[in-house]
């Protein structure tokens, strides 16, 4: 299994434009080897989706279905065992079956003081208004005599009517991969997503920022991966910082680099020495065991899965891969790998990385600019050379195949990697026949 991130430092540069092609491209080559490669693309940008659109394939739940069963599971069922706990002590005070001095009543009122409600939603409960108008009260509530004068709301609140819903809620907590997955016959992969921006609702952005809700995400997302033999991650400009610990554990990194203009190009190359910078500061914390919040527990589930040596062998053998788009001359791609060379070289990283920094792939402006304008964004299929471009880019992420020139290749044996002709099918099967008599 290949799990592959396309990033880059900004947006509009056609990271959703490759991860589709890319995709479609590791389809095509399980096809070709005569084996059905399970293909899944996914789009992490949580604010803008766009790939279900573009591809006109809507699965039946996105990302945003996922983040509201993910807080049936870490905000309504979590409140509602404190909330069942609150009300079942304050009935038994108020029934007389234990008395002011209970730690059981002690406990139920630290959690009333202190229950955390931001993100519950009271409109979807039969109780929920006696429950919201409950927690307004807590302010006239220091002592265990002050509850009496709340007696006629707190009786009206159904005990059995919270611990049913509890039940309800705790069976729905738990996504079916199945109904986020939709496979596109048409193209031969699988894609997952949203159509709705997930952090366009208060709520939302907040879960995002909480380690335990974006656990729960991660562990989707890791079971999602497990089910296919590639994923290509798409992400948003600037990659997912709230979800830095998955970026990190990639096998496969492609870094988008925009040839478009010299300020596009210099923002790649900071774009590449801050992926390395974070890339570098990742693995030494994890050797360190320095790791706190969401990176440490995602690792440490990692470790317990894999064991450490393994972990720390993809941290430390990343495979960093840059695909130059919108490049307007083979001239330009040189100019790029010596400014690139002298920039690592200026910051004393040039012979650590000169041997893992491959390219991977070159995708010329007038061919990208003339396909996405008239036939959309999947161009795979509907052009020769973009086609051959991107199998190209599928070939750098199968093992099976040798490997893409590295930086401290040549530039001419860069450039004769990037610009190979991909033989016709008759000169493929006329090779072939030729091989069988040898």
């Amino acid at each position: 299994m290949a799990i592959i991130s396309v990033i880059g430092p900004k947006g509009g540069i056609g990271k959703t434009t490759l991860s589709i092609n890319i995709a479609a491209a590791l389809a095509s080559a399980g096809k070709q080897a005569g084996a059905k490669s399970r293909v899944c693309l996914i789009d992490l940008d949580l604010r803008l989706p766009s790939i279900s659109s573009i591809l006109d394939s809507h699965p039946r739940k996105t990302f945003y279905d996922l983040f509201e069963t993910l807080a049936n599971k870490t905000h309504q069922a979590d409140t509602l065992q404190i909330f069942y706990r609150i009300v079942s002590g304050f009935k038994n005070f108020l029934d007389g079956d234990i008395t002011a001095k209970s730690p059981r009543l002690a406990k139920s009122l630290a959690l009333y003081k202190n229950i955390n409600t931001d993100l519950f939603n009271f409109s979807h409960l039969d109780f929920g208004n006696d429950a919201y108008d409950l927690f307004l009260e807590r302010n006239r509530v220091e002592r265990p005599a002050d509850l009496k004068a709340l007696a006629p709301l707190i009786n009206n609140i159904d005990v059995l009517g919270i611990k049913a819903r509890l039940g309800y809620i705790l069976e729905n907590s738990r996504p079916l991969i199945g109904d986020y997955v939709n496979f596109i016959e048409e193209y031969g992969f699988s894609i997952i997503g949203g159509e709705v921006p997930i952090m366009g609702k208060k709520n939302h952005r907040k879960r995002i920022n909480e380690p335990a809700f974006l656990q729960l995400f991660l562990e989707f997302l890791d079971e999602v991966c497990g089910k296919f033999d590639h994923v290509i991650l798409d992400t948003p400009a600037g990659g997912v910082n709230h979800i830095s610990s998955l970026m990190n554990t990639m096998d496969h990194v492609i870094l988008v680099f925009d040839m478009s203009n010299r300020i596009a190009v210099n923002g790649s190359l900071d774009a590449l020495h801050s992926f390395i910078d974070y890339y570098e500061d990742f693995l030494e914390e994890f050797n360190q065991g320095r790791l706190a919040g969401l990176d440490k527990a995602y690792v440490n589930r990692l470790v317990s899965s894999r064991g450490h040596s393994a972990v720390e062998e993809t941290l430390r053998n990343k495979k960093i891969g840059l695909l130059f788009n919108r490049c307007q001359g083979m001239d330009e791609i040189s100019d790029c790998l010596k400014r690139m060379r002298e920039y690592l070289d200026t910051l004393d990283k040039y012979e650590e990385y000169k041997d893992c920094i491959r390219i991977v792939g070159m995708m010329p402006q007038h061919r990208i600019v003339h396909i996405t304008n008239n036939r959309g964004a999947l161009f795979y299929d509907k052009d020769k050379e973009l086609r051959q471009r991107m199998d190209l880019v599928a070939k750098s992420i199968d093992l099976v195949h040798p490997s893409p020139p590295a930086l401290s290749d040549s530039d001419e044996e860069i450039l004769e990697y990037l610009t190979a002709k991909e033989k016709s099918g008759f000169a493929t099967r006329l090779g072939r026949l030729a091989a069988s008599f040898t």
